[in-house]
Parts: structure tokens; sequence; C-alpha cells
């Protein structure tokens, strides 16, 4: 990816904007190595493992609000106005992951007082139905869809054979083509296909990993369909090779597996703990979290993130080459 740093005209409150970013970024960085450091005497905790998940939870989360900072510091920098406006979501979502809430209002403001007067459209549930992508099914779709749900049924087969934590979670290799799908054509083929998917893997899913109905649901269907329901965000994802763009990759996998995570790590937690009480310490809740964590962002987000660029941009550029046919 090449990136002209060509000077950019900022007004004020871009350039502020811009100020509070970098400003956050020093703060997260700060915090980040404080709690790398920090040691249980600093503290009123008296339990040590306690104090060691506690600390292990906080290290995650400063770090992923430092990543975050990176990449809205870096977009305030290379965005000029017209593209922040352009890209409101990626801006919005940004500083909150990065606890910017300064730029947030900044945001606001300027969304506010650069908005462009459209003229007025009649607001209709059809318009709105068609444009979160619910619409009458061609027959194109209904084939699309069956093909995604067959390669993610495959992807879910094969994925029982690669690596995986002791008690389930690993490389989630089967969110990729759900994704896919979720970002070419439309979320709702993705939610069909990941709940049809999720429906199907009850054939081959041991006994050992579903232990009621909840269990399935928070682990497997719930999960399967969250690509699709992440899809209704419209987050934009084009040809352009800039840094904004790919910044929306980054956003879109967040988000899908936090979905997942949260659904997992309560599922760990509500399901498994209270039936079989944590591995390994005394927290159901720390135990679930951290577990889950090692699970969805050590092994499965990092892994879909690097294939989902490659593997959305070939799908656009198939649906471009039919769309010209």
């Amino acid at each position: 990816m090449k990136i002209a740093f060509t000077k950019i005209e900022k007004p004020p409150l871009v350039k502020m904007g811009m100020g509070f970013a970098i400003t956050f970024f020093l703060i997260m960085l700060s915090l980040l190595i404080t709690f790398c450091l920090m040691k249980i005497s600093w503290t009123n905790i008296n339990d040590g493992e306690v104090f060691e998940n506690i600390k292990t939870m906080m290290i995650m989360v400063f770090a992923l609000s430092l990543a975050f900072s990176i990449l809205i510091a870096i977009s305030w920098i290379l965005s000029n106005l017209e593209k922040i406006i352009d890209n409101k979501m990626q801006f919005i979502l940004l500083s909150i992951l990065s606890f910017n809430f300064v730029n947030i209002g900044i945001l606001i403001y300027l969304f506010h007082k650069n908005k462009i007067e459209n003229t007025r459209e009649k607001i209709t549930w059809k318009g709105i139905a068609h444009r979160f992508g619910f619409r009458k099914l061609t027959v194109y779709d209904v084939v699309l869809c069956g093909m995604f749900t067959a390669l993610t049924i495959t992807f879910e087969y094969v994925g029982q054979f690669l690596p995986q934590l002791p008690n389930g979670g690993g490389l989630g290799i089967s969110y990729l083509p759900l994704i896919t799908l979720a970002v070419v054509s439309t979320p709702i083929l993705a939610i069909i296909a990941g709940g049809t998917t999720a429906l199907i893997a009850l054939a081959f899913i041991g006994n050992s990993y579903i232990i009621s109905a909840w269990s399935y649901l928070l682990d497997y269907f719930i999960p399967m369909i969250i690509p699709g329901i992440v899809g209704f965000f419209k987050f934009k994802i084009n040809s352009d090779k800039d840094y904004v763009s790919y910044v929306n990759f980054i956003i879109i996998g967040f988000f899908t597996f936090l979905g997942i995570y949260i659904s997992q790590t309560l599922s760990g937690y509500f399901v498994w703990v209270a039936t079989f009480g944590p591995s390994w310490g005394e927290s159901g809740w720390a135990y679930s979290i951290i577990y889950n964590a090692i699970s969805v962002w050590a092994l499965a987000y990092p892994f879909n993130q690097v294939l989902m660029v490659p593997t959305i941009k070939a799908a656009k550029l198939a649906s471009r080459y039919r769309s010209k046919r």
C-alpha cells in the first residue's frame, strides 16, 4: 500500500481533532506502560491471582485502545475535511474505541456544520428495507447464498482439524466466507447462510461442545449470524488503495469478532462455568473473559483479518466482472 504524504489543507477544527487524537494516543501509551509495570504492592489487592487477572485484562484493553488510537491519529493526519465527512462511521467508531470522547464531540459538530442539504425524499419502509439489504431475492442471490453456505460448512468442518484450544475455540476460518458475503452482497444473505450453517453443523459438532440449547445458541448460532449483523453498518469498502479504505477492513473485522467474543464469553460463564466450574482459578468471569480473549483475539481475529482483505477484494472483483457481462 503506497501512501503519498502530501500537504493536506485542514480547517482549524480538524487540526484540533488531530491534536486531541495524538494526545489520547500518548495517554493510552502511558496507561499501557503503567499497567505493564504495575506490581501488587501498588494496590490494595491481597489476592495475587485476582491482581494478575485484572492486570492482564487492563493490559489487553489499553493495548487495543492504543492500536485504535494510532489508527484514528493517522486518519486525522492523512484526511481532509471531505474525507472525514465521507467516512463518518469510521471516525466515530475509532474515536469510541480509543476512548477519545473529545473527538466525538468535534466530529459531531463537523458533521452538523458541513451536512449537505439534499432534496427531500419520501421515506418509506420499502426504501429503508432495501437500504439494509431486505429485498426480493433473485435466483442469483439464492445460488450465491447456497454457495457461501456450502463454503462455510466446509470451512467449519475443516476447522476441526486445525489448531484449537483444549476447551474449544480456534482459528474460526468458517467466519471468513460470511464476512465476505455480508460485504460483497447483502447482510441478510450472510445471516441466512450463517444460520443455515449453524443448523447443519449440528450433524458433525461433537456432543462435548454442545451441552445445552444456550450453549448452541451462544457458541454457534449467534456467532454465525454476527458477520451479517455487522454488515448492516454499511462500511465503505472500495477499490481505493488509500489508508482510510484499509481501516474499514480492520473495523469490520474488529466488530465482527467483538460480537463473537461477547457471545462466547457469556456462554463461557453462564453455561460452561455454571456447569463445570472454571478450569483454573476461582473467578468464573475471569476465566471466561481471558480464555475467550485468547481464542478470539489471539487466534481467530488475526487469522481472519489477514485473509479478509484479499478475499473481499477478490470477491468484489468477481462481482464487478459479472455485472459488466
